[in-house]
């Protein structure tokens, strides 16, 4: 490990891993806008969701072999240049009136931005040993607290006063920051692995990974946890505006609330880790976020309001999940040597259900209740496979 490699410039890593999750939900506010510009229902306006999921989900088992065959930081400039011309495709759609251009434009974009996330696994994974990562990925969780509800907030304005499509020209110059910062991160991949792309390689390679059964129930640990924020995007905007009467302004800076519980989590996080083991810290986490569904749903059931049936439990949940996320994606890529083709795994697992439940949630009747009993089976979910890796011997494959 060379002195250069352990230098990664934080605020860029920031950035970085909250590089999709932003694409995802600056828009979020302007879901019923969008739903009413193209004439079209509630549920066909969260295929923007959907299908942005399922591009996300694919997208990281793309860059794990390009990432090995042709370097990490080519691979992050392929990512960022990919989504912001997507971004430009969403903005057309608005512009020609074709909601399918739009839904394709997510796709991409989705491809594109996916690269934030698996990129900064794989580097900080790559430079510092597994106690110091962990560390690191607690304060890196400090972006999805920060970055998201910030993007929430613009969109809110941004829909309000310059519509919707704006949200996408903001996304762009997102993008164009990204690549400039991008330059200063250091090549972890000396020696380009020729063979990274022969599908001979990426069935073998894939193949051990997902046999690992540590790495796996690891990582779906952490797949319930982030299926608490994607549900949240696709759920709460409709809730909040259309059946509990917020403005998309309002609903964008009350985001930030969430995003307080989730900044207190992951600095909490971080100095707990060298003091705890990795599953006592998901284990308390699962239970706090457990206690702040319980909230919600009592609040609920008193037909609270907005903020208190939605965005303060959120916070005590995020409050929990902030312990789970950074610790579970430890044990994961602590159970891997290839860092590139595990944390591509891991991300994929980590994806992959959440782009499942939140397909499935087109199916289900919109209601304040939708939130809290979904988030109920979440955290059952969440437990039994924090049980699972608990009986997990530890292997390296």
């Amino acid at each position: 490990m060379t002195e250069q490699q352990t230098t990664l410039p934080f605020f860029t890593l920031l950035l970085l891993i909250s590089f999709a999750s932003v694409n995802a939900v600056m828009f979020t506010p302007a879901l019923p806008d969008i739903a009413n510009y193209f004439d079209i229902s509630h549920d066909s306006a969260q295929l923007t969701i959907s299908w942005f999921l399922i591009g996300y989900a694919a997208g990281q088992l793309v860059y794990g072999p390009l990432a090995n065959r042709f370097g990490r930081k080519p691979a992050i400039y392929a990512g960022i240049c990919l989504q912001i011309i997507s971004s430009l495709i969403c903005v057309l759609s608005g512009v020609f009136h074709e909601y399918s251009l739009l839904v394709v434009g997510r796709l991409l974009l989705a491809l594109g931005s996916g690269v934030g996330l698996k990129m900064t696994f794989t580097l900080v994974n790559e430079c510092y040993a597994p106690r110091p990562a962990s560390k690191l990925i607690s304060y890196l969780i400090l972006a999805f607290a920060i970055t998201p509800g910030l993007a929430a907030a613009i969109g809110g304005v941004l829909t309000q006063h310059l519509g919707w499509t704006s949200c996408f020209y903001a996304g762009a110059i997102y993008g164009l920051i990204l690549l400039g910062l991008s330059r200063k991160l250091p090549e972890t991949q000396l020696t380009p692995d020729y063979n990274a792309l022969k599908w001979s390689h990426l069935i073998h390679a894939y193949g051990v990974k997902f046999k690992n059964t540590r790495l796996v129930t690891s990582a779906m640990m952490m797949s319930t946890s982030t299926c608490f924020v994607y549900t949240f995007a696709a759920i709460a905007p409709f809730v909040a505006i259309n059946l509990l009467g917020m403005s998309s302004s309002d609903y964008g800076f009350a985001n930030i609330i969430p995003a307080i519980g989730l900044i207190i989590g992951s600095l909490t996080s971080a100095k707990l880790t060298d003091r705890f083991e990795y599953l006592t810290l998901i284990f308390a986490g699962t239970v706090l976020a457990t206690i702040g569904v319980v909230i919600m749903l009592i609040a609920v059931c008193l037909h609270a309001s907005a903020i208190h049936s939605i965005f303060i439990p959120m916070m005590i949940i995020y409050l929990g999940l902030a312990a789970v996320l950074p610790n579970a994606s430890a044990i994961a890529m602590g159970a891997v040597q290839d860092k590139a083709h595990g944390s591509a795994v891991m991300n994929f697992i980590n994806m992959g259900l959440a782009t499942v439940v939140v397909m499935g949630l087109g199916f289900l009747p919109m209601s304040p209740y939708l939130m809290p009993i979904l988030y109920l089976i979440l955290c059952a979910v969440m437990f039994t496979f924090y049980k699972l890796t608990q009986r997990t011997p530890e292997t390296i494959s």
